[in-house]
């Protein structure tokens, strides 16, 4: 998986190691994510001193976004995170329940072979 993080100021080698492992834990619930993105920008819209991430996780089928804003950085990121994980656990509980009624009729089927 590759992770990419982009920022109009210097973040710490702490933060991003922070993100890092957040961004990587995410792979407990889908492990076919393909590359995730984590933006930062400064946001005027919630005060001057307002700080916007974003996350872009890529996986098949549909991309999954959500952000966050805070006037710390990890802070803002925190906000995304817990909604890009919410969303992904959200995803997996649909994959996982569409495909097994599926495999139940395919295992009573073979069993009464």
């Amino acid at each position: 998986m590759n992770i990419t993080i982009e920022t109009p100021f210097t973040l710490s080698d702490q933060d991003r190691e922070t993100i890092d492992t957040k961004i990587n834990d995410l792979s407990k619930y889908e492990s076919r994510m393909t590359q995730v993105s984590v933006f930062f920008k400064k946001d005027d819209r919630k005060g001057r001193n307002s700080i916007l991430s974003e996350i872009r996780v890529r996986v098949p089928g549909n991309d999954l976004f959500a952000e966050g804003t805070n006037e710390d950085a990890v802070k803002a990121f925190s906000n995304a995170y817990n909604s890009i994980k919410r969303s992904i656990k959200k995803r997996r509980t649909k994959v996982n329940e569409h495909h097994s009624p599926v495999k139940e009729i395919r295992d009573i089927v073979n069993d009464n072979d």
